[in-house]
């Protein structure tokens, strides 16, 4: 029989899969509340103050190949074929994989079933700012900006949480001419994001600019009352996760290096895979925007493909990127931020640097990851050669002489 295959969340792994499912001629049921609509989410928080750009429009429309389901899915149960599904048809046991379950009680057969879930903010409570949000969505981000448009001066913008997100906007508050002030649980920010090197010098400057830091806020509720016009929270997200025959991962699903998850017939993709082996398995999930859309083609190439293509794994090299205020931090590949032993490079005018991160201690060690700060060619260089088969050694890197923009393009 065709493959019928279901994706379910509509972020940009699912929307991403489906379009590409379209364009090679494979109908495709994309399954969520909000299927259709923008989903692009990362770039909120980068522009949440200005007039600038602050989302991509990221649309998908329904068409001859692609089919929405505006629900939700509640539960998946294994190669049960069921009697009043929602798409026609003939089924039989032996190729119908799963049902997956919508809240309405209508049900969907499926061959293949990818989940792309994405991730679900955490919400901590801080008791004197009731009205306190992440910028997780759209609708938050649109509530926002409202919020600053009807302002008559500028705000006192508190944050309680120091990632990416975090300091995304305090920085882009403080350059629109607001203050902010940066909750910390520790004494720096970005402490499980970068390496000592990059956090650091990213902590010095926003400093410099202006922005205000707390360090050791054990809890929310040592936050004073009566200092901020708005809050903004980031201290993390969750996978959304979907039951599968009643099992539901403590973390996220686990995959293998074709993101297969250990259920027949089912995939994961983007912020809720946990990728388990390949190149970049990691102990958590990359939960970046490039290997959400990078998943979800390769996806497509896989489960529309010829059996030598079947047969590859997911390799491309996954890399992330944050402007925070005028800084701009790129990471490529593996890097660790407890990482010490690693090389850095600088640009003459000693604002702009690389660090390489590196698979031991010995001078032929492999480069396995580069962080650069406010170097955009010298990401892309990384990246290149990253992706590439001649990385330089630990040796080569650590010769002055040695040119790595020329590298990356033998």
């Amino acid at each position: 029989m065709a493959k019928r295959i279901v994706i379910i969340g509509a972020g940009l792994a699912g929307t991403t899969a489906a379009r590409e499912f379209s364009e090679r001629g494979q109908a495709v049921t994309l399954v969520d509340p909000a299927a259709g609509e923008t989903s692009e989410r990362p770039p909120l928080s980068k522009h949440l103050f200005d007039d600038s750009r602050y989302h991509l429009p990221f649309h998908l429309k329904s068409g001859e190949l692609i089919t929405f389901v505006r629900d939700r899915a509640t539960e998946i149960t294994l190669a049960e074929a069921a009697a009043q599904s929602q798409q026609a048809g003939p089924t039989s046991a032996d190729s119908i994989a799963g049902t997956v379950h919508l809240v309405t009680g209508e049900r969907l057969d499926f061959t293949h079933c990818i989940l792309a879930t994405g991730m679900e903010a955490n919400r901590p409570e801080i008791p004197d700012y009731p009205d306190a949000l992440p910028v997780y969505n759209l609708a938050e981000a649109e509530w926002i900006r409202e919020f600053v448009a009807e302002s008559d001066g500028p705000l006192n913008v508190g944050v309680l949480g120091s990632g990416y997100l975090g300091m995304e906007v305090a920085t882009s508050a403080v350059a629109a001419g607001h203050e902010a002030t940066v909750y910390l649980r520790g004494d720096e920010p970005l402490r499980k994001q970068l390496s000592a090197p990059v956090r650091q010098a990213l902590f010095e400057r926003h400093k410099d600019a202006g922005v205000k830091f707390v360090a050791h806020t054990s809890s929310p509720d040592e936050i004073q009352a009566n200092t901020h016009n708005l809050f903004v929270t980031s201290v993390g997200a969750r996978p959304a996760l979907i039951p599968i025959d009643g099992d539901r991962p403590a973390e996220a699903w686990e995959v293998n290096e074709k993101l297969a998850t250990s259920h027949a017939g089912i995939w994961a993709a983007g912020d809720c895979a946990l990728l388990t082996a390949g190149p970049y398995a990691l102990d958590h999930p990359w939960a970046c925007e490039p290997v959400a859309e990078s998943h979800g083609k390769y996806l497509a190439e896989q489960l529309t493909g010829t059996t030598e293509e079947a047969e590859e794994p997911w390799r491309d090299v996954p890399w992330h990127w944050s402007f925070q205020g005028p800084e701009k931090v790129f990471t490529a590949g593996l890097t660790s931020p407890d990482a010490t032993d690693t090389i850095i490079r600088h640009d003459p005018s000693g604002r702009k640097f690389q660090v390489f991160h590196f698979d031991g201690p010995s001078p032929d060690a492999a480069l396995i990851g580069v962080e650069t700060l406010n170097w955009p060619p010298m990401q892309a260089a990384a990246r290149r050669v990253l992706a590439g088969n001649n990385k330089p050694s630990r040796a080569q890197i650590d010769d002055p002489e040695f040119d790595f923009k020329a590298h990356s393009r033998l």
